[in-house]
């Protein structure tokens, strides 16, 4: 449970961050470049306001124009570092020795501005968010120069910045990503405002998509690309993880599968450009196994999923047979997602597999599945046919994109004495999910407290169990 929790938190970290530099950076620099600069060039804006940029860099050191306008000044300080200062503006040796000094132990004292120019090849996207606060704050807010929109709104996408950048473990807990999510989102949609209604309704498109949609590998490299904050390598390591991970597991998987030959069936299913592999094997195959080799180790390595013999048997699951499904899945699916869509939309599977657990590294999913379908091969074909093709509905995977899905089904084939009531117990469960009137996961009253996940799901299975699905059950 924990490492679930984890992989969350770090889920949330990314799509927060990735919101920030990608939707955020975008709305930023439109900002700037409309509203700032107007009419203007980023360089020639910066070569404007180069004696104020000086200063903010080297706020103790007199220049040349500091004769006529003196910024200089020993308790001062600054905003801007030097490898930003050296971003924007190219510096040439000292050509005018009167204006360039130097004291003790070598240091500066006197600097020329006449041989730092703004480096004409910038535009605004050279900026990030810390930068960005840092000219508007000493080019225009500290000169009472009045600017468009509200500053507090810059700092407060600059806050999420520098609190995501400083996270050691690059994980965050839900209700930080709430709090975080909802003042960084306003202050983006307050800025785009301020740009124009038609950006405005543009971005509020984007952030809806941006917030039902799966992240996409695609779009984060191209963040990662195209951002120049340093933070972003931190996607780079949670990227960099995820595929690791990701191969490691395959490999894992690919290994097992060509290793254990002693298979009960195959069959190939295509569900769009989609093609699963399946083989089934029985229990005592794969527990043949040492534990250093079985997949389940290292899924276990992971804090992912226990071995389906070591999962307790109830008497509501006697007459059932365990069967533990391993996916081995593309890199483009959320898993998480998937994850989370199969829990809450079980009771739309269960007339073919009982889901109990569902586990992420890979897939894997921990079913139950009456002995008759199990003893009948074409009715278990027909149920695995079907439970993949509700799969792929239910979680909305994509099925244009050709991929082969290798899947293992592990098979515990072992019969329970309780049969009779095992299916006694499914027939009340299915009368029950027609009226309505009981929880179809803890078989008791909806107004139950037993049944943790009753609000969300039970809402959620009214709507799939009525109208146009109900045809899909």
């Amino acid at each position: 449970m924990d490492a679930l929790l984890s992989d969350k938190e770090s889920w949330y970290y990314m799509k927060l961050l990735t919101f920030t530099l990608g939707i955020g950076m975008e709305v930023l620099h439109q900002y700037f470049e409309q509203k700032i600069l107007q009419s203007m060039d980023f360089y020639v804006f910066v070569e404007k306001y180069k004696h104020y940029l000086f200063h903010e860099c080297f706020p103790t050191v007199q220049c040349c124009e500091c004769s006529q306008m003196q910024l200089a000044a020993q308790s001062k300080r600054g905003c801007l570092n030097e490898i930003q200062f050296q971003l924007l503006f190219e510096i040439a040796p000292p050509s005018k020795l009167d204006h360039y000094k130097k004291g003790r132990n070598n240091t500066i004292v006197k600097d020329c501005l006449c041989r730092i120019d703004a480096k004409r090849s910038n535009e605004v996207d050279c900026m990030d968010i810390t930068l960005m606060c840092a000219i508007i704050k000493s080019c225009l807010i500290n000169n009472n120069t009045s600017i468009y929109g509200n500053p507090r709104f810059l700092e407060t996408i600059k806050e999420t910045r520098n609190f995501l950048a400083h996270s050691t473990d690059l994980r965050i807990a839900k209700s930080e990503f709430d709090t975080r999510w909802d003042k960084t989102e306003h202050a983006v949609i307050e800025i785009a405002s301020v740009v124009g209604n038609y950006f405005l309704k543009l971005q509020k498109r984007k952030i809806d998509a941006f917030k039902d949609n799966e992240l996409s590998m695609e779009n984060i490299k191209t963040i990662i690309d195209n951002n120049a904050d340093e933070v972003k390598k931190n996607l780079q390591t949670l990227v960099a993880d995820q595929r690791k991970n990701t191969i490691l597991i395959k490999d894992e998987i690919i290994e097992n599968l060509t290793k254990y030959k002693d298979y009960l069936d195959e069959l190939s299913i295509d569900i769009g450009s989609l093609k699963f592999e399946v083989k089934q094997y029985a229990l005592a195959v794969v527990a043949s196994c040492s534990a250093e080799e079985t997949f389940d180790s290292q899924v276990h390595q992971k804090d992912a999923a226990t071995r389906i013999s070591e999962v307790s048997v109830t008497e509501k699951d006697k007459g059932k047979c365990r069967v533990e499904w391993r996916l081995e899945t593309p890199s483009t699916w959320n898993l998480l997602e998937i994850k989370e869509t199969l829990e809450k939309f079980s009771a739309l599977l269960r007339q073919w597999f009982e889901i109990e657990f569902v586990y992420v590294g890979s897939l894997v999913i921990k079913t139950l599945v009456k002995k008759n379908v199990l003893d009948n091969q074409d009715q278990m074909r027909k149920s695995i046919h079907s439970f993949l093709e509700k799969i792929v509905d239910v979680c909305k995977i994509k099925t244009d994109v050709s991929a082969v899905i290798k899947v293992a089904l592990i098979i515990d084939p072992g019969e329970s004495d309780y049969k009779e009531e095992a299916e006694e117990q499914t027939s009340k469960i299915e009368m029950n999910k027609k009226d309505k009137t009981t929880c179809i996961f803890c078989n008791k009253s909806f107004d139950c407290q037993n049944c943790l996940q009753k609000a969300k799901i039970i809402s959620s299975l009214e709507d799939e169990l009525s109208g146009k699905n109900l045809n899909c059950i």
